[in-house]
């Protein structure tokens, strides 16, 4: 979880995120905590409880125009004010239900109500981050402390936003509500279709 001094950081660049909303010029290059801007143009992104997809997370910032995007490197863009990289963002430190359980040996019914969880958990975290739309239309947040996920297709990473002037760990508000466990890359031994 995030140091004290850390989140008074995090809560000082999502203040002035939501007075930009645009262009994030205000991060700090030497911070401790690396947080990254990141943005999705459609909430529908937002694939689970614990993952949203097509994440364009700012790494290098810049004024210089260009028209359209330009691929640099599968996933690296450059865009019109900075170097992005294009990836999904699985949060760190949860697990949430399935939209699509493995079934094994489990009844109808447990499917049916891990997948009616796993849209509870999804609708959760779009409501997160619904609040913080930018006058782009994108929608905006941070994420902290990305690492490569086990299988290297995606980054694992802490996810921060803004919600009723306050800048809310996404894990904790999931986990707080109901809608996750606290998981640490390892064998899953929630049972999400429970009654």
């Amino acid at each position: 979880m995030l140091r004290k001094n850390g989140a008074l950081l995090l809560t000082l660049l999502l203040g002035f995120f939501l007075e930009a909303c645009d262009t994030p010029h205000f991060l700090l290059q030497d911070s401790d905590y690396a947080p990254y801007y990141a943005t999705i143009e459609k909430i529908e992104q937002v694939y689970d409880g614990d993952t949203i997809v097509d994440v364009a997370i700012l790494i290098y910032s810049f004024n210089a125009p260009t028209q359209t995007p330009l691929p640099l490197w599968p996933g690296i863009e450059r865009r019109e004010d900075g170097i992005y990289s294009v990836t999904n963002v699985r949060i760190a430190g949860i697990d949430t239900p399935e939209k699509r359980p493995w079934r094994a040996d489990r009844t109808e019914a447990s499917l049916r109500r891990e997948k009616a969880r796993a849209e509870d958990a999804t609708n959760f975290l779009k409501n997160l981050i619904l609040e913080t739309r930018g006058s782009n239309g994108e929608f905006g947040f941070v994420v902290h402390n990305p690492q490569l996920d086990k299988y290297g297709g995606r980054v694992v990473a802490d996810v921060l936003c803004f919600k009723d002037g306050k800048v809310v760990n996404v894990a904790d508000a999931l986990v707080h509500a109901g809608h996750a466990v606290v998981y640490d890359g390892g064998t899953k031994t929630h049972d999400w279709g429970a009654e």
